[in-house]
């Protein structure tokens, strides 16, 4: 299997908690979601922009630019959150169609014929209490948010619980916050 590339964090813990205060979240934590990246552009060239997604997402995302912004370095400190298997060719011919539609000047370029690459995309989590928990996911690139992920983070952040309820101790005290990769 293809090692899964690191995208490099853009937005500090400053600007992030900044940003995210100012949709009303109390708090805030750094995440890692773990998306494929296919790539855009001509037929004949190299990708000149990519598209990330995940199987069950409803709407990918597009990164512009020929280059993915990677790092050396594993994701750092952060909840890890993997949302499963690639996209099949089909639900990336739907998630490419939404996009073309929603972004009319990208028509010209096409998915590349390529397997999809997996990236760790950092994020920012952001918790506002009110009547109920709301969750903001913030990019960690751009610094906009992402409702897209939610349902992504959602189900990866129940699944961290449940994992780190298993395998807590039963007795009493508090236990360390694991970094657990779903």
């Amino acid at each position: 299997m293809v090692e899964c590339l690191t995208l490099a964090r853009r937005i500090d813990v400053a600007a992030a908690q900044k940003r995210l205060q100012r949709l009303g979240a109390h708090a805030c934590e750094p995440a890692w979601v773990r998306l494929w990246a296919t790539g855009l552009g001509m037929a004949d060239g190299q990708p000149g922009a990519w598209l990330l997604s995940a199987q069950e997402m409803r709407r990918a995302l597009l990164l512009v630019g020929a280059e993915l912004p990677a790092q050396k370095e594993k994701p750092s400190a952060g909840v890890k959150i993997d949302s499963g298997s690639p996209p099949t060719p089909k639900a990336l011919d739907r998630l490419w169609l939404w996009e073309r539609i929603a972004t009319p000047r990208h028509w010209r370029i096409q998915l590349l014929d390529s397997t999809p690459i997996p990236i760790w995309l950092p994020c920012w989590l952001g918790y506002a209490r009110g009547r109920h928990l709301r969750l903001t996911v913030l990019s960690g690139l751009s610094g906009e948010t992402l409702p897209m992920l939610k349902p992504i983070v959602l189900k990866g952040l129940q699944q961290v619980y449940q994992n780190g309820q298993a395998s807590a101790p039963k007795s009493s005290g508090a236990s360390k916050r694991r970094e657990t990769v779903v």
